[in-house]
């Protein structure tokens, strides 16, 4: 079943969208934080996502654009906005509790280690809002259509719209590391970027 992107008027409203459950531990030990996302279409301004976990003392080293936020405790998102055109590729967006993140596109054709900082490609780096409270912390992001247009070129999005992406989990020097994803990844050491496992998701109105 498809992950349905609800679309809303006004970022205020996207705890109104689809929650996620990042609840998939493929690789790993016992620690398994309550993670969620939820994705919306937020109507002639872009996508807004926003991730959250139960962590009550996130790891939170990295503060320098694009370093390695995966080692902190992270929360990321990874979607290719134009699954239809051939040779399109995805966007991977990692945060981590400082509001530290990386981003970079690749073709699907390239390993996870061979991508480019969307900022070689002209855009603009993402910075999202980062919070925390009492046991959970999390980052939230609009990713506006501009930003996907000098991405993916001529690109519109609305209801029926489809993209492809999934939600993920991780912490590679945590006290305790882990890796969980929304769907199923079946693939033999820790690797988000796998997007064959990645999920459909369709704009709704």
């Amino acid at each position: 079943m498809a992950y349905e992107i609800k679309t809303i008027r006004d970022i205020s409203e996207i705890g109104t969208g689809t929650v996620a459950d990042i609840d998939v531990y493929n690789w790993g030990g016992v620690y398994r934080p309550v993670s969620k996302a939820i994705l919306c279409c937020l109507q002639r301004q872009g996508f807004a996502v926003r991730l959250w976990s139960e962590e009550r003392d996130p790891r939170a080293t990295q503060t320098e654009p694009n370093s390695r936020v995966c080692e902190d405790s992270c929360l990321e998102f990874f979607a290719n906005f134009a699954p239809s055109v051939p040779g399109s590729g995805y966007l991977n967006f990692e945060g981590n509790a400082l509001g530290t993140m990386l981003c970079c596109y690749g073709p699907e054709s390239r390993p996870g280690e061979n991508r480019t900082p969307v900022i070689r490609l002209g855009c603009r780096h993402p910075r999202p809002r980062a919070f925390r409270g009492d046991g959970f912390w999390g980052w939230e992001l609009l990713i506006p259509f501009p930003f996907l247009r000098a991405v993916y070129g001529d690109a519109g999005y609305g209801p029926g719209s489809r993209i492809r992406g999934g939600f993920f989990k991780c912490g590679d020097l945590t006290e305790h590391p882990h890796y969980g994803s929304y769907r199923k990844i079946e693939w033999p050491r820790p690797n988000f970027h796998r997007p064959e496992f990645f999920a459909d998701m369709v704009v709704t109105g």
